[in-house]
């Protein structure tokens, strides 16, 4: 459990959450945009407190890049709509997805999640606040200076960018990090 944190994300600028494996990033970022119950202390963005009832509207300043990124394939690839049987296009209608099973999809490959990554934030220019779980995790040696420099450029933007991450290259080269191993219980 984090304690006794304060700090504050400016625009322009990386700030990294870092901390062991379970040292409860993923946890505080989800807190920060109002997804986890605040237990002490409070969080506000431009001044203006986090309560159940304003989270949804921070939300949408934010563009959000899960750690599971691949939840959002939707994204790059339309899933086929199944053809539907006689019987179901007289109940629903022809779009509307046949009772087969879904064939499970293959999992994205890392230039798949980079380009699944950089299509997002680029759909996402009415955002002034970037948050990135974990990034790089899933990406190659060779890709991640590519999303290092994708979140960089949304800095210089003028967008608040907050990521979680130990990857040692995104951290080096943050304008703050935040380390939250100096904060545990």
């Amino acid at each position: 459990m984090v304690k006794n944190l304060s700090f504050i994300a400016d625009d322009g600028r990386l700030t990294c959450i870092t901390g062991a494996v379970g040292s409860g990033k993923s946890t505080f970022l989800r807190t920060l945009m109002g997804f986890q119950p605040i237990t002490e202390g409070f969080v506000s963005v431009d001044g203006e407190l986090l309560t159940v009832q304003s989270a949804p509207s921070f939300r949408r300043m934010m563009c959000y890049l899960p750690q599971d990124i691949h939840l959002l394939r939707h994204q790059l690839y339309q899933p086929e709509a199944q053809p539907a049987e006689p019987d179901e296009y007289l109940v629903w209608n022809s779009q509307l997805p046949s009772a087969t099973e879904i064939p499970k999809t293959q999992p994205l490959s890392p230039e798949e999640i980079f380009q699944l990554a950089s299509k997002t934030i680029h759909e996402a220019t009415n955002k002034s606040i970037v948050v990135a779980d974990e990034p790089a995790s899933h990406l190659s040696p060779e890709l991640a200076p590519q999303m290092l420099e994708l979140l960089q450029q949304q800095a210089t933007q003028g967008k608040c960018v907050l990521i979680a991450s130990r990857h040692p290259q995104l951290i080096a080269n943050a304008h703050r990090v935040i380390d939250l191993n100096q904060f545990q219980l």
